[in-house]
């Protein structure tokens, strides 16, 4: 993969240039997965599904120093004509530089890699201001959903960004 905001290598022991953090790209350990809850609810973000669908998948970013960077649930299971992506999250100091749409790109390859045609994706209001401001009163919703062809958004992923293999997770991103 290569781009203009992250870059990432297979290498595990891709070194970091100066002002770079290190993050490993990977699906969620089943005890990672209750901490990600937890740091959801000190967020403010909505849990319920984090909690409600144990066999949805959950890919974080690691931060080489310990904790996460972000992460974003994929639940396929539930209705596999139409999943879902939600509670995608990256904590502020990790924001604009490609680490939310390499979050996507993820979901998008997974999902494709299923033969999933199309997903649903939840957003909340605040980290989605201007699709909540087109034709909405202030307030009057917390989240939309978002109707997604996954191969559309995957073919615009991997001319961004180059294929992403699923299953050579977890790889180093450079930040």
């Amino acid at each position: 993969m290569n781009g203009t905001h992250s870059e990432a290598r297979r290498s595990p022991d891709a070194r970091t240039r100066p002002g770079e953090d290190a993050l490993t790209l990977a699906w969620a350990e089943p005890r990672e997965r209750q901490h990600v809850i937890s740091l959801a609810a000190s967020e403010g973000r909505q849990t319920l599904s984090l909690r409600t669908m144990p066999r949805a998948r959950l890919a974080v970013l690691r931060r080489a120093q310990g904790g996460f960077a972000g992460w974003v649930g994929i639940d396929a299971d539930s209705d596999p004509k139409c999943p879902e992506l939600f509670s995608q999250y990256l904590y502020p100091e990790y924001r604009r530089r490609g680490l939310g749409a390499l979050l996507e790109h993820l979901c998008w390859a997974y999902l494709d890699a299923r033969g999933c045609k199309t997903a649903s994706m939840r957003m909340e209001v605040d980290s989605s201001q201007d699709l909540s401001k087109r034709g909405r009163a202030p307030g009057s919703c917390r989240q939309v959903f978002v109707l997604v062809d996954v191969r559309t958004a995957l073919a615009g992923s991997i001319a961004a960004r180059g294929p992403l293999d699923v299953e050579a997770l977890p790889m180093q991103v450079l930040r």
